[in-house]
Formats: C-alpha cells, structure tokens, sequence
C-alpha cells in the first residue's frame, strides 16, 4: 500500500476554545476532560476532542468535529472563574486559525518552514511544538490520522492566507495538494 499524498487542509471553520490561570488542569479534569500536567502533550478525549497542554496553567481544545462545537460552547458558556481556580476561557476561534498537514512527506515539508526536528521518529504522535513557522508564532500538534503522519498547525488567524500560501509553497515540491472540506 503506498502512503497517500501530501494534503493540507484548512480547519479554521472547526470548533478550538482555550483556558489559561493557576487552576485550568484541575478545572478541566472537574469537567471530565482526561489530561496531565505535561506541558506540550495532548491527550484525545474519546468524543473526538484533542486536549493540547501547553502549560500547567493553560490548555487548547480542538473540536475534530461539529459535535464537538456543543461540547465546547457548554463549557465556554457554563464557565464561572470564581469557581475555577481562576482559570479564564480564551476564544481561540478567533486568535488562531487552524491547518492539517496529512501525508508521509509532511514532516519534510514542514523542515522548509521551520527549524523543528518533526520527522515522526523523533516528535512523536500527540506532542507539541510551540515554535516559529514561516515567521509566525506557532504551535504544532503530531495527532497521526488514518494510519497516516498528520500535523495541527495552530497560527495568528490574521495571517490565515499568508500562512496557506508558506504551506502549499513549501508543499509544491512534494506534490502536495489543499484539500476541500466539508462541514
């Protein structure tokens, strides 16, 4: 079986909400969400949702579907900080826009844009970069997909078309390819 081709693939349109303050990892198991205290790790949550620690005191949700835009608008809207430790809910719908790069060269491809090491027998899967891409602030998620090496790339949602552009750049070489998807 040979391995698919690059895709890219924009994710903007897919639920993200953040948390940030000294008492998020305990507010987010209190809220049944199953993750530890290491920094730079996610943990999948068996509804498809991706729990990305950045820090101990901050987490990045990523809703892998339109179900998951329920379960993050309740939490979102159910939020009190007085009963949270003083953690606070960042929209990151709105600061960060959201792309996947799925396919065997993507590690390559990404070396074109980026100083990290992310071939997959060195960042493996459901670890996290926080990282210049392409110049933008960045992070960078490994959750493998379909059998296949896929990487989240997380970056300023003002510079959305810019950071596409870099991508399908750097991914021409590889014969890569932007993908379409449907919600």
């Amino acid at each position: 079986m040979s391995a698919k081709p690059l895709t890219i693939t924009d994710l903007s349109a897919l639920p993200r909400l953040g948390f940030k303050g000294r008492g998020t990892l305990a507010a987010m198991q209190a809220k049944g969400l199953v993750l530890e205290n290491q920094p730079n790790r996610a943990f999948p949550q068996s509804d498809g949702l991706i729990c990305m620690v950045l820090a101990a005191s901050e987490v990045f949700l990523l809703g892998a579907a339109r179900e998951n835009a329920v379960r993050l608008s309740d939490l979102e809207n159910s939020w009190r900080i007085d009963e949270a430790g003083g953690t606070y809910p960042l929209l990151r719908r709105h600061s960060h826009a959201w792309f996947s790069m799925q396919g065997a060269s993507a590690p390559e491809m990404l070396a074109k844009l980026c100083a990290v090491d992310f071939r997959t027998h060195r960042f493996t899967d459901f670890r996290i970069a926080q990282t210049s891409v392409a110049r933008l602030n960045s992070i960078v998620l490994r959750a493998d997909a379909d059998g296949e090496p896929t990487y989240h790339l997380l970056a300023d949602s003002a510079s959305r078309v810019y950071m596409l552009a870099c991508l399908q750049d750097a991914a021409e070489e590889f014969g890569g390819r932007t993908a379409k998807r449907s919600l």
